[in-house]
């Protein structure tokens, strides 16, 4: 099973955090994409997924950047990236894989579990959004209830509605 996963969702994922003049010059887009296409849940774990991906994100930058880990972003500001950014990124990018998984009950054993020994809002708001038939009621206000409190608001606005409204799905 191919992870339906285009260049361009990765690129837009990691140009905020990157900014385009770094995407552009570096493969490092087109090695996540790779990576990200050939997982197969038979064969790999999401935990086995998340460590090459963060992996890959680490070492490419670093070599860019030679050990700086500074990149311009697209308004031409400079940034400095920390290990804590590369964690977000890297939760960015897999929210792309989680994306895809068709919502059936393997899949939300799979992310459930996920969601439980990793911090990860990319795999919450997924099963927020994709996954509400596989809770109970109580579970569901929970999993709501553990995002608002762990989360900033800015971070799940866009996605997260209130009781009653229709979540609204994410696409990168």
């Amino acid at each position: 099973m191919a992870i339906p996963v285009d260049v361009r969702d990765v690129e837009h994922v990691l140009r905020p955090w990157l900014g385009s003049m770094l995407l552009t010059a570096t493969p490092i887009v087109g090695q996540i994409t790779g990576v990200l296409k050939e997982f197969a849940p038979y064969r790999q774990t999401l935990y086995n997924l998340r460590d090459q991906v963060e992996h890959d994100i680490l070492v490419g930058i670093s070599k860019v950047t030679r050990g700086s880990m500074c990149v311009v972003l697209d308004d031409y500001s400079s940034r400095r990236l920390f290990l804590k950014d590369i964690t977000y990124m890297t939760d960015d990018v897999m929210g792309l894989v989680f994306d895809s998984l068709t919502p059936f009950s393997a899949n939300f054993t799979r992310l459930n579990d996920y969601a439980l020994h990793e911090e990860s809002l990319s795999v919450l708001r997924v099963l927020y959004q994709k996954y509400e038939n596989f809770f109970t009621v109580e579970e569901y206000a929970f999993l709501i209830s553990m995002i608002k409190k762990i989360y900033p608001q800015q971070r799940y606005l866009e996605w997260l509605k209130e009781p009653g409204a229709p979540p609204t799905m994410h696409k990168w």
